[in-house]
């Protein structure tokens, strides 16, 4: 088991294994490793409700539900980023542009002849 798939606690200084936790989930931890993954939850608030609530749907579905969530972490993370091209390559955007700028200089010219005829 590599450290990324250790869950940090106390400010990261502390790591519980996936195989540590599962284990305890299964029930197959010494009662001193029990007693030790414990009090850690006790001094954890919101890993003691997630522990407590994976222990509700059981071992072989939470080892079915973090590899899920594993896998789509690792393809959103790993995955091309997707370039942004604005109007890079919009020729209709940039004809947009162009036609917004000429009714603006052909706004500015009316007006100023309409001041200069008055």
């Amino acid at each position: 088991m590599s450290k990324s798939d250790d869950i940090s606690f106390n400010g990261g200084k502390r790591h519980l294994s996936e195989d540590k936790l599962m284990a305890y989930l299964e029930g197959r931890l010494s009662p001193e490793e029990q007693h030790e993954v414990e009090l850690w939850l006790e001094n954890e608030g919101m890993e003691s409700d997630a522990v407590e609530g994976l222990m509700q749907i059981g071992a072989q579905e939470t080892r079915h539900s973090v590899s899920r969530l594993n896998h789509k972490l690792r393809q959103q993370t790993s995955g091309k980023k997707r370039k942004r091209k604005y109007l890079k390559n919009d020729h209709w955007g940039w004809l947009a542009v162009a036609v917004v700028l000429l009714l603006a200089i052909l706004a500015y010219i009316a007006i100023r002849y309409s001041i200069k005829v008055k």
